[in-house]
């Protein structure tokens, strides 16, 4: 599988968990669900989190994303 959220690219197996969603179909699932739909994916610094896997920033600071 994938092992990255699409959107933020956290790493899903690394810490921290938190309320992040890590279960990589329910990521996939949710991603497609939103893309199919045409919805726009709104930018994890706008809300604080991401819409796919509920990562925040904090978690993307730990793992040196952002």
């Amino acid at each position: 599988m994938i092992g990255i959220c699409p959107n933020c690219k956290i790493e899903l197996k690394k810490p921290p968990v938190g309320n992040r969603i890590t279960n990589e179909v329910m990521v996939v699932m949710n991603y497609r669900s939103k893309k199919d739909k045409k919805i726009e994916i709104k930018p994890i610094d706008e809300l604080g989190y991401c819409e796919i896997c509920n990562a925040t920033i904090d978690d993307l600071k730990v793992q040196n994303i952002k």
